[in-house]
């Protein structure tokens, strides 16, 4: 009876982690790639594609901010750590410090060849920037890493801000970490920036 039971919950732990997995893959996954993108903007080009070839990590996601892109943009390019943070989760990227609740001039004069911190030990380059309509940012963890941001006009109040990570990781922790948690943190960014924005334009 004993080994029957023991036999029992190991067929339904497999299952259980079988269907996890399935879930995760076809699931969760696709959908943490793409979130908030449209299939077109999933699949049109954006600047440094071509820096990451085939990545193992390639996510684009966007959302509508109804605003212009000229009101966006300087949330943008004031972004880094212990600049204006990320607008995301701070206490896990900015030390606890909070994200900018406003534009600040000291960080607006954004250039090529221009280094954007992102943690305490790595820095990201300016490597293209078209203002108020283009930014990449490219840095090295376990390879070379692009970090691609775009506006898209759809009319004089409504902007889709678009971000795209292109990563090629040989790290399996690396990978997990960044499939199952990552959109965590760039969410709560398109959305932070998403707010802000808006809340610049002030009431309707």
């Amino acid at each position: 009876m004993r080994v029957n039971s023991i036999r029992r919950n190991a067929l339904l732990a497999t299952a259980f982690l079988v269907a996890f997995v399935a879930f995760f893959h076809l699931v969760y996954r696709p959908w943490q790639l793409s979130w908030g993108a449209t299939a077109d903007e999933v699949t049109r080009p954006m600047v440094g594609d071509g820096l990451v070839k085939k990545p193992t990590f390639n996510a684009t996601r966007a959302v509508t901010v109804n605003a212009p892109a000229e009101r966006i943009w300087p949330w943008i390019v004031q972004i880094g750590y212990k600049r204006a943070g990320f607008y995301s989760w701070d206490i896990l990227d900015n030390d606890g410090i909070p994200s900018a609740e406003r534009i600040m001039p000291e960080y607006q004069n954004l250039k090529i060849g221009d280094l954007v911190p992102l943690s305490e030990e790595s820095d990201a380059e300016v490597v293209s920037m078209e203002p108020n309509a283009a930014l990449l940012l490219v840095f090295q963890s376990d390879g070379t890493v692009t970090w691609a941001w775009a506006l898209y006009k759809i009319d004089a109040d409504r902007t889709r801000l678009v971000t795209r990570l292109r990563w090629r990781t040989t790290s399996v922790v690396s990978q997990f970490v960044l499939d199952a948690f990552e959109i965590v943190m760039m969410r709560k960014c398109l959305l932070g920036i998403k707010r802000r924005a808006e809340a610049a334009m002030g009431p309707a």
